[in-house]
């Protein structure tokens, strides 16, 4: 009976334990949140975040990124564009001012020489040191095989032709060969360095008298100091040394020197110097008294040393003509 009695004791303590554990379910209903168990909204203790915006942050993140990256490489293409188009207009105009620098380089010396130096390069270049030019006034009204003898300098006929002239009109129309034309190289006289040799021409009447007797050379050809355009015609003189040489005495400072304008041509951009020439003309009286129509024609062309950037390479050449 004490045995029972144990057993019965011990179910009777399990009883009253489980009840004293059990929990009596509230009173929850369905989709409703447990008292005892709160939902704390907060970040989570992994990321730090809230669970439901994870995902839409990080694209907002992602989306900021990518437009600042396309922001950052257009500033980047932009500038680098403007640094190319400014190196570029930077080396334009440092060539433009080299090549202005460059031509005006004899002009600018002259300018910085003391009086007496440019006296001195004045005499140099007015005086009888020149070339010799030919007695072109003395040659007119003789024939060409005359006028080859008494220049000498080594005068070869190198080409002649027929000078025509176009008389009456309609069917009465006809051409009509009125004289010739005589080209002379002298073959001993300097040439330049471009090839240049120093040429008579000779126009002749159909009884082949000389009417018109022309001649061309390089300046250098003639020892000329090496003068800018404005400075040789004003300083050194050329256009009345020629005149006198060739039998037009002339006295120093008769020719006067044209604007500016008149004389240099420029390149497209306005400020490349690309040739200066100009035509003289007059008339003068022959050492034998007789009258005589002339021009000469002075040229500096600049094209092969604006390429090169050597003013050395400045062909300059002079052309005079003496009429009957």
């Amino acid at each position: 009976m004490a045995k029972h009695a144990k057993h019965a004791k011990q179910a009777s303590d399990i009883e009253t334990e489980e009840s004293i554990i059990e929990v009596e379910p509230t009173d929850v209903q369905p989709g409703e949140p447990d008292d005892a168990f709160e939902v704390i909204d907060g970040p989570s203790l992994a990321t730090g975040q809230s669970p439901d915006f994870v995902a839409p942050a990080a694209d907002m993140h992602k989306r900021k990124s990518r437009r600042m990256r396309i922001a950052l490489i257009i500033v980047s293409v932009v500038l680098v564009a403007l640094i190319g188009a400014l190196i570029y207009f930077a080396f334009t105009l440092i060539n433009e001012a080299s090549d202005v620098a460059y031509q005006t380089a004899s002009r600018s010396d002259a300018q910085t020489e003391s009086p007496a130096a440019l006296a001195s390069d004045a005499q140099d270049a007015s005086g009888q040191d020149h070339g010799d030019v030919p007695a072109l006034a003395s040659l007119l009204g003789k024939t060409t095989d005359d006028a080859v003898a008494e220049v000498g300098r080594g005068a070869t006929i190198t080409s002649e032709k027929d000078i025509t002239e176009e008389t009456g009109e309609g069917d009465d129309k006809k051409t009509e060969v009125v004289g010739t034309s005589v080209t002379v190289a002298l073959a001993d006289e300097t040439t330049d360095n471009s090839g240049n040799t120093p040429t008579l021409y000779l126009d002749c009447d159909k009884d082949g008298a000389i009417t018109r007797v022309g001649y061309s050379t390089s300046v250098s050809s003639l020892n000329y100091a090496d003068m800018s355009f404005a400075d040789i015609v004003q300083e050194g003189h050329i256009i009345e040394n020629l005149l006198t040489d060739a039998g037009l005495p002339t006295d120093d400072g008769s020719i006067e020197m044209p604007a500016v304008e008149e004389y240099r041509t420029y390149a497209d951009d306005g400020t490349t110097i690309v040739q200066e020439a100009y035509t003289f003309s007059g008339t003068s009286t022959a050492t034998d008294g007789s009258e005589h129509d002339w021009t000469c024609r002075l040229s500096y062309d600049y094209s092969a040393a604006n390429v090169s950037g050597n003013l050395a390479d400045t062909i300059k050449l002079v052309q005079l003509y003496i009429n009957a």
